[in-house]
């Protein structure tokens, strides 16, 4: 059955395309049976659907032109950059090229045409992507004020990443003028902060400050009295020794971190500190009574 004819390497075990296909031998019929994938015009897989961005990457790939590159959402997800829920369902590549050239134009891919700059384009496992920072500045133009210090915050968030680099890059970024969209991204880094470790500390920090709240220091390391590491806090008020803590649902469903939880809480009690659990109820159903609660700690801790 031409099912199943074997495929010539390395078609068997790499999307490709049509044309590649039929200059390797192989027969028309062949290209449409059951058993071979098709998630772009003009591209086969033997591999099956693709699902994840990086699969899809890899599937679009018979199909990338020189000067062509993975940008905007698609980038943002091969990077871990946050991106809302909402977006969570749209399969569709982004994909973008140097003016002059033509945008891309084909079901599944969405085509952009860009203007040269520095660094715009790193490689990454392979694929031609834009860089963290373009990335940001490119979801300007898809992302709302808030959504956009998730992805800045997350950026400048670990120290494994080169937070100052990377902060002077946005700052250099933001000041530009020819940027889509630039007064977004403007409102935006002015609420970006180094040290946050996920969009529910953004959210939090965004909550508290906007309500007229003191800033709080992120991540903060509080040590006992001989200078001995006792906890990495989300969100700290050190004159008022109070801690927020963003739980995430890990936070309960893992043993482990459960508790550590536990041990954690008990020895930041022994040194004065009042901890507030905080969760994305609290965020979302309850804003009002989550920001009165954390006020009146900071009001009872407070030198009369």
């Amino acid at each position: 059955m031409l099912s199943q004819e074997p495929l010539p390497q390395p078609l068997d075990r790499t999307p490709f395309s049509v044309a590649e296909a039929k200059r390797a031998g192989v027969r028309h019929r062949r290209l449409y049976r059951p058993d071979l994938a098709r998630p772009f015009h003009g591209v086969r897989s033997a591999s099956g659907e693709t699902s994840d961005a990086r699969t899809l990457c890899e599937a679009f790939l018979p199909r990338l032109r020189t000067g062509q590159f993975f940008s905007h959402t698609t980038s943002a997800r091969l990077q871990g950059i946050p991106l809302p829920l909402r977006l969570a369902e749209d399969r569709r590549l982004h994909v973008s090229v140097l003016a002059p050239g033509r945008a891309v134009r084909t079901t599944g891919a969405v085509g952009h045409q860009l203007i040269a700059r520095t660094g715009l384009v790193v490689l990454s496992e392979g694929l031609p992507i834009a860089s963290p920072l373009e990335s940001w500045c490119q979801l300007a133009t898809l992302l709302t004020v808030d959504e956009l210090i998730d992805a800045g915050d997350f950026l400048v968030g670990r120290p494994s990443r080169n937070t100052h680099g990377m902060w002077a890059a946005m700052a250099a970024a933001v000041r530009s003028d020819d940027r889509p969209c630039v007064g977004r991204l403007r409102d935006a880094f002015a609420e970006v902060r180094p040290g946050v470790r996920s969009p529910g500390e953004t959210r939090l920090r965004l909550l508290l400050t906007r309500a007229g709240l003191p800033e709080p220091l992120l991540n903060e390391v509080i040590r006992d009295q001989d200078g001995r590491f006792v906890a990495e806090c989300d969100l700290v008020y050190r004159a008022q020794r109070l801690v927020l803590e963003y739980e995430g649902d890990y936070h309960r469903t893992d043993a482990r971190t459960f508790r550590n939880d536990i041990v954690r809480r008990e020895r930041l009690d022994d040194l004065g500190y009042r901890t507030l659990r905080v969760t994305v109820d609290d965020l979302r159903q309850r804003p009002e009574e989550t920001v009165a609660r954390v006020q009146a700690r900071l009001t009872a801790a407070s030198p009369a």
